[in-house]
């Protein structure tokens, strides 16, 4: 898969994987809603975080993805640690 270099293709891999690993349509992931409001829990973002180490070589520890988070806010941690997805 091509790697991508700006937010906005980080925020469409996360809208992606939230809607084919977890079942999340991908217009509610880009409401502003926050994973909690999308009933995103902490096993969830656990998964998500091994699926982000595993396909895109990014690492997320446990807990940084948060409930009050948005797909805003878990994209720019990712851009923040690199490799970009």
């Amino acid at each position: 898969m091509p790697t991508p270099t700006s937010i906005e293709q980080i925020k469409d891999r996360l809208a992606s994987i939230l809607s084919d690993k977890f079942g999340l349509p991908e217009d509610e992931t880009r409401s502003g809603a926050t994973f909690e409001e999308l009933d995103i829990d902490s096993l969830i973002t656990v998964e998500l975080a091994l699926i982000l180490r595993k396909e895109v070589a990014v690492v997320v520890e446990e807990g940084e993805i948060k409930a009050s988070f948005t797909l805003d806010d878990a994209a720019a941690l990712i851009e923040s640690k690199g490799p970009k997805l």
